[in-house]
């Protein structure tokens, strides 16, 4: 009876990510379709609250992730200037935002829950046309948050940052 409660507690757990098919790097450089790729709009819907810090965040390891695979030759935020080659246009909305505070799951562990983070993702090229769009769901689970004193609560902008990068690359494609 009560592996079958562990068992439970256990599933009921555990972590939530969006699936994103894994590209190999050497097929996303055999057809390559946009060689810039330019992060614009990061806003927040309404009543999301304090999301500047988990934007940047995110962008910024998004940016990073895609750099250290040496495919672009531009990966950017939108500064304005135009480009010559194709660029892919990265626009995103955070739907919705929880993080669990270091106090909180400090005293009350796994009762306090689950941080999340969505992200609505629109990527388009230079005239405005269509790639893709998907809605990305980060939450890790509540138990390793617990046992890790935090971190995975408060790295979750940076890994939906890793997400995002690879939502990126699944779609830079010639199809």
């Amino acid at each position: 009876m009560i592996r079958l409660i562990a068992c439970v507690f256990v599933l009921a757990a555990c972590a939530v990510r969006t699936p994103i098919n894994q590209v190999a790097i050497s097929e996303v450089k055999q057809h390559l379709k946009y060689k810039n790729v330019v992060f614009r709009n990061f806003t927040a819907a309404p009543g999301v609250k304090s999301p500047e810090a988990p934007l940047i965040a995110c962008r910024r390891s998004a940016v990073e992730y895609l750099e250290l695979k040496n495919i672009f030759k531009v990966v950017e935020k939108d500064n304005g200037k135009s480009y010559e080659e194709p660029t892919m246009f990265v626009d995103v909305i955070l739907t919705n935002l929880r993080i669990v505070g270091g106090a909180a799951r400090f005293w009350l562990g796994v009762m306090v829950g689950r941080s999340n983070m969505n992200i609505k993702v629109k990527l388009t090229d230079a005239d405005g046309l269509l790639i893709a769009e998907k809605e990305l769901i980060g939450a890790p689970n509540a138990y390793s948050s617990a046992f890790s004193f935090g971190s995975a609560d408060r790295s979750l902008p940076e890994k939906m940052g890793f997400l995002l990068g690879d939502f990126i690359l699944a779609n830079v494609s010639e199809k």
